[in-house]
Parts: C-alpha cells; sequence; structure tokens
C-alpha cells in the first residue's frame, strides 16, 4: 500500500510500553506551545485536556517522498486537515473506525486500562459519544468488530483511492 504512518505529536507523558518517536512525539505542555508559537503544527488541537497535533515536516516529509499517508487524528484534526491540504495537489480520505456499540468500546477502554481517574473515563466516553454522532464529515466508516475483516476493509479502501 505504500504507506507512511505519520507520528502525532502530544502533550502528554508515554504510557506504559509506549517509546517516543514511534507511538507519538512526547513534549512537556510548554514545549508543544512553544511549537505552537513556532507555526511547526500543521494542525493542532487540545483532545483530553493535552495538545495533539501533526508537525508540518511529518507530513511535508512523507508526502515528498511519494508515500500513502496515513494520519490517526480526531475529528477536530480531520476537519484541520482536509481544510487546509492542498487539494489541487493531494488528495486526502477519512476513514472513521466505529466501534460495534458503546458497551464494546468502554469494554476495550476499561481492557487497555490507560485511563484510571473517572473523570478521564467520562471525558473519553463523551468525546467518543461526540466524534460517533459527527462521523458523516469522514469519507469511509468500517465497524472494527473483527479485527481483520476491519483491516481488510482499510486497505481496499486505500487501494481504491490511491493515485498512481
Amino acid at each position: 500500500l505504500n504507506l507512511a504512518k505519520v507520528i502525532t505529536s502530544a502533550s502528554r507523558p508515554p504510557r506504559p510500553g509506549e517509546i517516543d518517536g514511534v507511538d507519538y512525539h512526547f513534549y512537556s505542555k510548554e514545549e508543544f506551545q512553544k511549537k505552537i508559537d513556532n507555526d511547526e503544527f500543521f494542525e493542532w488541537s487540545i483532545v483530553h485536556n493535552d495538545f495533539k497535533g501533526i508537525q508540518k515536516s511529518s507530513i511535508y516529509n512523507d508526502i515528498s517522498k511519494n508515500k500513502n499517508i496515513l494520519i490517526q487524528l480526531d475529528i477536530q484534526g480531520f476537519e484541520k486537515i482536509k481544510k487546509n491540504i492542498d487539494k489541487t495537489t493531494y488528495k486526502i480520505i477519512g476513514i472513521f473506525i466505529l466501534p460495534p456499540t458503546m458497551d464494546e468500546l468502554i469494554r476495550r477502554m476499561k481492557i487497555r486500562n490507560t485511563e484510571h481517574d473517572k473523570a478521564d473515563i467520562e471525558k473519553r466516553i463523551s468525546d467518543a459519544e461526540y466524534e460517533i454522532a459527527n462521523r458523516d464529515i469522514f469519507d469511509y466508516v468500517v465497524i472494527n468488530d473483527n479485527l481483520n475483516t476491519c483491516v481488510e476493509e482499510i486497505k481496499n479502501i486505500i487501494k481504491e483511492n490511491t493515485i498512481s
């Protein structure tokens, strides 16, 4: 599929098992703010009380290598990318990965065990409900009820939308 995954930047500490530069580029809130002030982000938002964003260098380095860019974004980020990308030069498609049910999403969140504060869990559930309700801004919706099927559907969407 000729994919290049863009690594998102975040202003939170790594979770157990996460590696800086692989899972995210981790910065303090102060460092992140300096990067915002220096106009280093293609897009950034506050997500779950932390900054998250895509650095310009991450996108342009991979685009210049003629790759299909894979970016994991929330709705705020996708709206900004979709609005700001040069559509005469680049094609952008959005794929919303939908949990089969809210109960299943909550179950997966509990298994992941990365949120321990009740307020954090409630905020993530509220954010998920908002995003699910607004998924129509994406070009495709794929239900993640079976991982292998979900991956195959996403591969097919990418293949169908790849510019030769």
